[in-house]
Parts: structure tokens; C-alpha cells; sequence
């Protein structure tokens, strides 16, 4: 991982808005492997907390899954959670 990082550079200054992607325009092409019957949460948004918590360092499923017990509502609502508390 840190060799690819080193490949994307030092940004010289703050990162203009439109240039960022939103990780969710990928993330919503992944194919949901639930059945339909119990599903609470867009599959979008588990992928996106997912990767959230991941790039936060969470480094197991159940770091995950604390992360976004832990995670404000206005962070998981950024992520496109719906209010769960």
C-alpha cells in the first residue's frame, strides 16, 4: 500500500472539490449478495461505512463494525446511512 501511495504524489495544497470522486458512484455498481427479506441499509452505504472505517484503520470486521457504532450521525448520514439511533 505505501508504494502506491507514493505514486499518487503530495498534493501541493487543498484538493479542489470537483476533482475528488465519490467512491459511492462505484460503490452502488457492486451486486448486493442479500436476500431482499431483512435488508435495513442500502448495500451502498455498508460498502461505504465499510471503507470508511477501513481508511480510518480498522483492520477487521469487527473493528468495522465498532467504527460505525461509534461513528456520528452526521458522519453516517454523509456516508448515506440512514438514522439508525
Amino acid at each position: 500500500m505505501p508504494s502506491c501511495l507514493q505514486q499518487l504524489g503530495a498534493p501541493s495544497g487543498p484538493i479542489a472539490p470537483e476533482t475528488v470522486a465519490d467512491l459511492r458512484t462505484y460503490l452502488v455498481e457492486v451486486p448486493d449478495p442479500r436476500a431482499r427479506r431483512g435488508v435495513r441499509h442500502s448495500w451502498t452505504a455498508l460498502l461505504t461505512a465499510a471503507a470508511a472505517a477501513v481508511l480510518s484503520g480498522a483492520a477487521s470486521i469487527t473493528a468495522i463494525g465498532e467504527w460505525v457504532a461509534d461513528a456520528p450521525q452526521r458522519v453516517l448520514a454523509l456516508l448515506g446511512s440512514a438514522r439508525t439511533r
